[in-house]
């Protein structure tokens, strides 16, 4: 038997991360992605990361076309722990850019339940962002 805790709103967060550093062809494997997110979210005060990490792959076809494995960063407001949204996406954005600059990523795509961004890093030899 088992007993049903708080229903809370449902809110959550995803990144894309690519695991190549920058566009080249030096690949991040999963377990550099997972020390890596030990390390950033240990060096950030107060904040802790839990969720999963799903090895997928980007692809871009069309006009364009692209492909670069990649691994999903996905996490929510936890019932058990309920917090402001707006709190939890300022963290989860310190978090996930930390990380990418970490890895060396150009970019990541950062999306939450309500919004969708961009980020670019240090690393961004063409940026999209003004």
């Amino acid at each position: 038997m088992f007993k049903m805790g708080m229903n809370i709103k449902t809110f959550e967060a995803k990144a894309i991360l690519g695991l190549k550093v920058g566009y080249s062809e030096e690949l991040i494997s999963l377990n550099q992605v997972r020390e890596t997110i030990k390390k950033v979210a240990a060096s950030l005060e107060g904040y802790t990361f839990s969720g999963t990490l799903t090895p997928s792959e980007i692809i871009v076809a069309g006009e364009k076309e692209y492909k670069e494995s990649c691994v999903l960063i996905e996490t929510s407001i936890y019932p058990r722990f309920p917090q402001d949204e707006d709190k939890f996406k300022k963290e989860f954005i310190e978090f996930i850019g930390k990380l990418a600059e970490d890895l060396e990523q150009e970019r990541v795509a950062v999306i939450f339940t309500d919004e969708s961004l961009i980020l670019e890093t240090k690393y961004c030899k063409n940026p999209d962002i003004k």
